[in-house]
């Protein structure tokens, strides 16, 4: 997991660099840190180098990392982006640009952590982790971040993405068993991928695109529970 640390305080850049590694270290993830002085030369770097996750002071000299963020966002639609600042008024710009996150300094592990563990989960899932599904072209993999929901039929699986639905024969308890934790049964027809999830109520659950998918009385404190510890760890 590449990791970029756009900070125009030295002793801030060491910190998270610090913080990041002895996360990395516990949970046993390879990260690649590399850290930038100011936006500018983030810019320059960045077509040579992909980045999976980066970390922006808002407040810089010339482009600020609200700048910065609307810069990278005009191309690159995935990167993660977690805003590091000093003041807490700027957090709204954070959902402009589809911000992962928005922490306050001085950083702690209790506000660090869970920001680690949320993205490198997304990452995971988006790029490592893939469900198998036949189709009439043949076997594709498919990355169960690309995975909103799954609606259960007897023992077809229909498997919404973002722009296409598969068919896969698989019982709801044999998926359980193949998806991330992230993966929650809403209903007994139905499986959300959390991380695609914007709102949670009593009895329903909205996605980001704006769909809305039930909530079973009984899975709904689960749910509720299981949406909360994504975010707040």
């Amino acid at each position: 997991m590449r990791i970029a640390i756009c900070e125009d305080d030295y002793k801030e850049q060491e910190r998270l660099t610090d913080a990041i590694k002895d996360w990395a270290n516990t949970k046993k993830v390879q990260v690649d840190i590399l850290c930038y002085n100011n936006a500018e030369t983030f810019i320059v770097a960045w077509p040579d180098i992909s980045f999976d996750l980066v970390f922006l002071d808002i407040q810089m000299k010339n482009m600020t990392g609200i700048e910065l963020a609307e810069y990278i966002r005009q191309t690159d639609k995935e990167m993660l982006i977690v805003f590091v600042t000093s003041f807490s008024q700027y957090v709204l710009k954070g959902y402009d640009v589809d911000a992962l996150h928005y922490l306050i300094k001085p950083l702690s592990p209790a506000k660090l952590l869970p920001t680690l563990d949320r993205a490198y989960m997304i990452w995971r899932s988006n790029h490592k982790d893939v469900l198998i599904v036949a189709t009439d072209a043949g076997q594709i993999k498919l990355p169960f971040g690309s995975i909103l929901y799954i609606s259960m039929f007897s023992h077809i699986a229909e498997i919404h993405t973002d722009g296409e639905i598969f068919n896969l024969r698989k019982t709801a308890a044999k998926l359980e068993e193949l998806l991330p934790s992230h993966f929650m049964r809403t209903h007994r027809s139905c499986i959300v991928n959390l991380l695609k999830v914007d709102c949670v109520y009593k009895t329903s659950l909205t996605l980001a695109g704006g769909e809305k998918l039930p909530i079973s009385r009984n899975n709904s404190k689960q749910v509720n529970d299981a949406f909360m510890r994504l975010y707040t760890g």
